[in-house]
């Protein structure tokens, strides 16, 4: 893979943990709302997978940065 190829992925992936997290806020209700509703194991399971997404695209947009030739 050449240079900008590899630096545009790792780019997408930062976009794609940013995105995930935007869309989590928005769309997982508050936790005591979900107190009032028995819910709040499920509200900390589900934000325990959004964090691994997170992290998880954080880490292979780290590791794509890492991965770029560098010139001689």
């Amino acid at each position: 893979m050449n240079r900008i190829a590899i630096l545009l992925s790792a780019v997408a992936s930062f976009g794609l943990a940013v995105a995930v997290f935007v869309l989590a806020r928005t769309l997982i209700l508050p936790l005591p709302v979900m107190i009032e509703r028995d819910a709040e194991m499920p509200w900390y399971i589900t934000w325990g997978m959004v964090w691994v997404t997170v992290l998880c695209a954080v880490a292979l947009g780290a590791f794509l940065l890492t991965a770029v030739p560098r010139r001689k």
